[in-house]
């Protein structure tokens, strides 16, 4: 099965925004709705437009990364012997145990954390729909964006906006939007989620992190680079233009 996504904007004073996407017209799985010029995406770039928020998109499967005892992100660091002393595990025939990676987010985040903002996202909390946006916010990010830079507070870096476009749009003039995806909690564990080479261990490292979409570079911040594109050239998708 395919995995869904939906989003959640958390305010710096804990004020938690909902975007689901059938709320805008938009269908759930990356592939289907993490496009530049899609309403649910440009709803959560009108949150943060000069605003710092913490965002992620938090897919149903995501859940299913951390351990039985609620403590993946400590198992994953936790060393083994074969880590201390190869040589002694592999004479004494002892195997390394299976270990899952642990992405960026989840050494951030305990789990009865995420359960609590995992509830949120895929439970009966209500979520804002396109008629809480204006039209300018709902095309807030578009192929011919300029002058803007989404900014991550946290890494004190920021991504130029118009340079990422020209970099990652395709000859169809599609091109996947970055903030779902540097943001994507559980990408890869079902269909329709991001399966590029390209930049893909970067998927899901800002989730979490304060972000902002701002046309300032803060001083001192570096740039970062990201191209996200795939070779599949057939999908339904839901771009919202």
């Amino acid at each position: 099965m395919g995995q869904y996504y939906t989003a959640l904007v958390i305010e710096e004073d804990n004020t938690i925004k909902k975007l689901d996407p059938h709320k805008f017209d938009s269908f759930y799985k990356i592939w289907e709705h993490a496009w530049i010029g899609n309403h649910c995406v440009n709803a959560a770039y009108a949150l943060i437009h000069n605003k710092p928020c913490k965002v992620a998109w938090i897919g149903d499967y995501s859940k299913s990364l951390y351990e039985a005892d609620g403590d993946a992100s400590k198992a994953a660091r936790e060393p083994q012997l074969h880590d201390i002393m190869p040589g002694l595990a592999e004479a004494a025939g002892i195997k390394p145990k299976h270990r899952k990676v642990c992405p960026a987010w989840m050494k951030m985040m305990p789990y009865k954390q995420f359960q609590k903002l995992y509830d949120i996202a895929w439970g009966e909390a209500k979520s804002m729909r396109a008629s809480d946006f204006t039209k300018e916010q709902l095309t807030l990010v578009r192929l011919d964006t300029k002058g803007t830079y989404l900014v991550n507070h946290d890494l004190k870096c920021y991504l130029n906006m118009a340079d990422y476009i020209c970099g990652s749009v395709k000859e169809n003039g599609m091109c996947f939007n970055p903030l779902p995806i540097l943001t994507a909690c559980g990408n890869g564990l079902g269909n329709g989620d991001y399966e590029g080479q390209s930049c893909s261990d970067d998927v899901g490292t800002w989730a979490f992190h304060r972000l902002e979409y701002t046309d300032r570079i803060p001083e001192g911040y570096s740039e970062k680079k990201y191209c996200f594109i795939e070779d599949r050239d057939t999908c339904t998708i839901s771009i919202s233009v």
